[in-house]
């Protein structure tokens, strides 16, 4: 059936008069001036492809076959009047049509196809432009016999017509009336059955805020524009810059800028960019890029907060050591104008970050306690906080305090210190427990770590047991350490948990305990200080002069300080 419709469609053609077939009118030779031919060149500027397109719209963007551009750096198109103009970036590309859209240079002699809404059926004609630049040469005409619908009201065609060229992808087909209705899909040379995409598809192609993740895009390594809506092109930004592709993300930044020079965005990621390669000569247009984005930036926090950040980074790449005044006091001192426009906790957090690194801890503490006195304080600001205040002398109770909050925070509403937590309150009541012990609150800390163990159920592991045997062994909990010793080497046999198990029987005077854990040890660590010793005093205290003897002074030769004390009260002759 469908070759026969095809006969069909053909015989109509063919039974044209020829004076019919031939005839063109103005317009359709005026709309063969807006053809052309572009010939794509990669990186080092070897031409890898040529092919066929046009411009549209007021702006003399170009439309061509999608394939044409991959692994293009670079591209021109040279028009029927000869006039060659330079391919610019991508508009919008779609893979899967195989049609691009592109920005090219302009002048005013450039002639365009207006993009109208040309609604085609079965059996109407289109007409196909020559590539030749000839005046009498005329083009060729196709009929439509197949409509399909595809995206957002477009349509594919086929159609039938004479034999032609196969490489016609890309040109324009347009009604008996000069109206652009499609653009020429690949074919087979010899075929008089095409395809051909609605043009409108084409020409409305976009860049969106998330178009680097599509296909039709990564796939091109030619410069493409950004969205035109500012806000998406911001968006657009943020993608690139979590991309890890650098002289990408540059060349989009670069976009930005001359697509929208009054936005500070663009000058202060440049700056970024300029201080992250780590050569002080570009810190003169780094610093020129910040006082841009000063000027122009509404939201003026935000840029002393992201000058502030770049000093740091330079700061801690000691790229900044001979430059100008590139200090961390200088970040400071950025970061406060920040918040004297707008006292974000971010920003709070920051100035209490430099703080501490200049150890000015008790201006560090300052900062971070502004942030626990917001409405919107985390858990983790009130850590912060209490990390900072406990190397302040004196200051173990409010420490404590601000890490009762932190513990607090992370549950539900109406929980306390210690009744009411959530699993998300465990690792502060782990860190909180870790702090009285530090503190020689050991005692303290043995209840902190049992409501961590209950709190966290059965993801406590073999550190937890010997961090809680520790605090037990200084409170002398004896056996609950022995029983938490166990429970560590259970899950996770390593020799200092033996070494601590040995160590602990020792000072509980069950020295028969320790004999075999030692003994096993010395065997794997026959030059560790603590075996040697520890064994040592065992075989002396149980009376065995003969093997106590070596390895107290193998101990000593080691180090040890214990050592030659153990030797003169257990040894003598």
């Amino acid at each position: 059936m469908k070759k026969f419709l095809t006969l069909l469609l053909l015989l109509a053609t063919a039974s044209l008069p020829a004076s019919a077939a031939k005839k063109i009118s103005k317009t359709l030779k005026k709309a063969h001036e807006a053809t052309c031919s572009v010939m794509a060149y990669d990186a080092d500027g070897t031409l890898i492809g040529t092919g066929q397109g046009f411009f549209v719209g007021e702006r003399g963007e170009l439309l061509a076959p999608y394939t044409l551009f991959l692994g293009a750096r670079s591209a021109v198109a040279t028009d029927a009047a000869g006039a060659t103009r330079q391919v610019l970036k991508v508009k919008g590309a779609n893979e899967l049509y195989n049609v691009i859209r592109l920005s090219v240079e302009t002048d005013k002699k450039q002639r365009t196809l207006a993009v109208d809404s040309v609604v085609l059926a079965v059996g109407q004609r289109l007409y196909l432009p020559p590539v030749s630049t000839a005046k009498k040469e005329a083009g060729d005409w196709l009929t439509v016999c197949k409509v399909q619908g595809i995206s957002d009201g477009h349509s594919y065609y086929t159609l039938v017509g004479p034999s032609t060229p196969a490489q016609l992808a890309g040109r324009p087909l347009l009604t008996e009336e000069g109206q652009l209705a499609a653009v020429l899909q690949p074919s087979t040379e010899g075929d008089t059955l095409f395809y051909a995409l609605d043009a409108r598809f084409g020409a409305g192609l976009d860049i969106k805020a998330l178009t680097l993740n599509e296909p039709s895009y990564r796939n091109l390594v030619f410069p493409k524009s950004l969205p035109e809506d500012v806000e998406q092109a911001l968006v657009y930004l943020f993608v690139a810059s979590n991309q890890n592709e650098t002289t990408y993300y540059a060349e989009i930044v670069e976009s930005f800028i001359s697509q929208f020079p009054d936005n500070a965005d663009g000058y202060i990621r440049r700056a970024a960019l300029l201080v992250a390669e780590g050569d002080t000569s570009r810190f003169v247009q780094a610093e020129a890029d910040q006082a841009k984005a000063l000027e122009l930036a509404e939201n003026k926090d935000d840029i002393h907060y992201q000058i502030s950040r770049q000093i740091i980074n330079a700061v801690q790449a000691d790229t900044a050591f001979h430059y100008s005044d590139w200090t961390l006091s200088r970040a400071a001192a950025e970061t406060e104008k920040a918040i004297e426009i707008n006292p974000l906790s971010v920003y709070w957090q920051q100035l209490g970050d430099i703080r501490y690194a200049l150890n000015d801890g008790e201006s560090a503490l300052d900062a971070y306690l502004a942030i626990c006195r917001m409405p919107d304080a985390t858990s983790d600001n009130f850590y912060t906080a209490a990390v900072a205040c406990e190397q302040l002398p004196d200051s173990y109770e409010q420490a404590v305090s601000l890490m009762d909050s932190a513990v607090v925070k992370a549950s539900p509403a109406g929980a306390t210190p210690d009744a009411g937590l959530a699993f998300q309150s465990a690792p502060y009541v782990l860190e909180r427990a870790l702090m009285k012990a530090r503190n020689e609150k050991y005692r303290a800390a043995v209840a902190d770590f049992n409501l961590y163990e209950k709190l966290a159920g059965t993801s406590v592991n073999d550190r937890f047991y010997y961090l809680r045997e520790q605090a037990e062994a200084s409170a002398r909990m004896y056996q609950q350490a022995l029983d938490d010793i166990d429970l560590a080497i259970s899950i996770n046999p390593l020799a200092v948990y033996l070494l601590e198990k040995a160590s602990l029987n020792i000072r509980v005077s069950r020295i028969d305990d320790a004999l075999p854990v030692l003994e096993s040890l010395i065997a794997q660590f026959p030059n560790d200080v603590d075996c040697n010793r520890l064994l040592g005093y065992c075989y002396a205290v149980k009376g065995n002069k003969q093997k106590a003897r070596p390895l107290l002074e193998r101990a000593v030769s080691l180090g040890d300080d214990t050592a030659p004390a153990l030797l003169e009260r257990y040894c003598k002759p």
